[in-house]
């Protein structure tokens, strides 16, 4: 097993960590343990080196240890093993586990390979898109001192500030906010822009937002909040299994992190990942 930690994962990242020293003492079995460093590119080839065939890796951290994770060892016989402990967590969400559930889920045998998206050559496991998200995790930074009430209020500072970025369809405005390509279901740690999303169903769904003013923002801000934005005359939708951004200078952020910019294709890669579920 090789367990790979968040060190500033917090309090609920130390009791993860206490019980799952625990577990192993208790059944007499050994662990690697790696703390990432932040430095994305040796994090992951170490990962990836550390993980050898079939080896079960556990992730101790939130949605940005996961997709460093999934870089490591995505389209491999690993499987994955999550205990949540992030500031927003929302691939966990759509799961709707108990913390026991997470935690009988790493010696679980029941494994389910799910569909992971790629951003010219890197794997995301969530949400990825440009504008208005991208624009939140720019203003966001990297200090979350709010907890989740931090992507809360950079995200209603940035309906303000956000500039309007250009997707060129035939059949939708020009013109919006933000563009989303949505493996899950959530993000911003707990809004629910692609309430439709599968992970093992080969398609992203795509979520086009074009409110043209600060006002049309805040509203559809109100609606996402209460789930309601789906089906709105500023909410487009389609699904894709490959999208190219021609539009060049726009940053993409996924799963809480700025991994590249535009023009780049975005595609969906299915059951790319092998995740260990909960036994029933």
């Amino acid at each position: 097993m090789l367990v790979v930690v968040n060190p500033l994962a917090g309090a609920e990242g130390k009791a993860q960590i206490a019980w799952l020293k625990q577990q192993l003492k208790q059944q007499q079995l050994t662990a690697t343990w790696f703390n990432t460093t932040g430095n994305f590119v040796a994090d992951r080839d170490a990962i990836a080196q550390a993980a050898t065939a079939e080896v079960s890796v556990v992730v101790i951290g939130g949605d940005g240890t996961l997709h460093l994770v999934a870089n490591a060892i995505a389209e491999r016989d690993n499987t994955l093993a999550l205990l949540p402990a992030g500031t927003g967590n929302d691939f966990a969400l759509q799961f709707h586990y108990s913390k026991a559930q997470w935690r009988a889920a790493v010696f679980s045998d029941k494994i389910s390979s799910i569909d992971l998206g790629k951003v010219d050559g890197r794997w995301f496991v969530n949400v990825a898109g440009i504008g208005f998200n991208a624009h939140v995790m720019n203003n966001l930074g990297q200090t979350k001192r709010l907890g989740k009430l931090s992507y809360t209020y950079a995200g209603l500072m940035s309906l303000f500030t956000a500039k309007l970025i250009r997707y060129h369809s035939n059949a939708w405005p020009e013109q919006g906010m933000m563009l989303l390509l949505a493996n899950g279901k959530h993000f911003g740690a707990g809004l629910t822009p692609a309430p439709m999303a599968c992970l093992d169903d080969g398609q992203l769904e795509l979520l086009w937002f074009t409110p043209q003013t600060h006002w049309q923002r805040v509203i559809l801000f109100v609606n996402m909040l209460l789930k309601r934005h789906m089906g709105t005359r500023n909410v487009h939708h389609g699904r894709i299994t490959e999208l190219y951004i021609a539009q060049e200078g726009y940053d993409i952020e996924a799963d809480g992190e700025i991994v590249g910019r535009t023009p780049a294709t975005i595609t969906c890669c299915r059951r790319a990942l092998n995740i260990k579920k909960a036994p029933l």
